[in-house]
């Protein structure tokens, strides 16, 4: 039985194949793109070197992969950003907000991240190392296997709570012992 030779794609479906298909990794070599807004953007693998981005807007943008080295990243927003598998050195957060974004598999080093508020954020694997996280606020983020300085803090914080929920507070234990003191008079007969 002879062969039949294979489908070849039809143009349309060759023209959404490239459509689909990521570009080559971006490139920002010492850009001021401050207060920049990158909406819905693909820019995987992408390279930021000295760049300066402060109070810059992404919203739904994909960096997965990307590298941000001595990036100015202070007051931006960051809301549902792909960040997994990225680095970041010597990157300035301070003061940015980030929403719904995934930094799992992230490797963070020498940043300065304080005053930033974290919300619903994936934090899954990443290693943060060397960095400022002073008042730092982190709500509703998932944090599986975040290592700070070699730490682990998701096993840091199951063990507080464990040693929090052990140890009875001062309040439980006054309310314990009034029931006793209360009965002990009862029992008393009166002259």
């Amino acid at each position: 039985m002879a062969k039949k030779p294979p489908i070849a794609p039809s143009r349309a479906d060759t023209a959404e194949d490239q459509v689909t298909r990521p570009a080559a990794p971006e490139r920002f070599h010492g850009a001021t793109l401050a207060g920049a807004d990158f909406d819905d953007v693909d820019l995987r693998g992408a390279r930021f070197h000295n760049v300066a981005l402060a109070g810059a807007d992404f919203d739904d943008v994909d960096l997965r992969g990307a590298r941000l080295h001595n990036a100015a990243l202070a007051e931006a927003e960051l809301d549902d950003v792909d960040l997994r598998g990225a680095r970041l050195h010597n990157a300035t957060l301070a003061g940015a907000s980030i929403d719904d974004t995934s930094l799992a598999g992230a490797r963070i080093d020498d940043a300065d991240a304080a005053s930033t508020r974290w919300s619903d954020v994936s934090l899954r694997g990443a290693r943060i190392e060397g960095s400022d996280l002073r008042d730092v606020e982190i709500v509703g983020c998932t944090i599986d296997g975040l290592t700070i300085d070699g730490v682990r803090v998701d096993r840091l914080l199951e063990e507080a709570k464990g040693r929090s929920s052990a140890r009875p507070t001062p309040e439980t234990t006054r309310k314990r012992a009034l029931p006793k003191k209360e009965k002990s008079r009862r029992a008393a007969p009166r002259k």
